[in-house]
């Protein structure tokens, strides 16, 4: 019961979707939402993109992504720091468990 409520829920998704898409295709490609203007500048309205908000908006983004890499690169050098330390540790380890078992078997 529980699958077919589940796909009864994507079936309504998936025909809303359509519908969605049929009208917007109707109305050649324009979808008449209401929308309230508040201004006519095109520098005050957030919909208009002009070249100087497309130039933020790039370097909004390039300056997201390369902290984002960077984040990542950073994570990754300590994790395989840590990483390394725990692997020597368990090495070392299990060469003083040898050299003890060794010590007791030659005494």
């Amino acid at each position: 019961m529980k699958r077919l409520m589940i796909l009864v829920v994507i079936v309504v998704l998936m025909l809303a979707g359509g519908g969605l898409t049929a009208q917007l295709l109707s109305n050649s490609g324009s979808l008449d939402l209401p929308v309230l203007t508040q201004t006519v500048q095109p520098d005050a309205s957030p919909t208009t993109m002009l070249p100087w908000k497309a130039e933020q908006f790039f370097l909004l983004i390039g300056f997201i992504l390369f902290n984002v890499v960077g984040i990542a690169a950073t994570l990754a050098i300590i994790f395989w720091f840590i990483d390394r330390g725990i692997r020597r540790g368990k090495a070392e380890a299990a060469a003083a468990d040898k050299a003890v078992a060794a010590s007791e078997q030659a005494s």
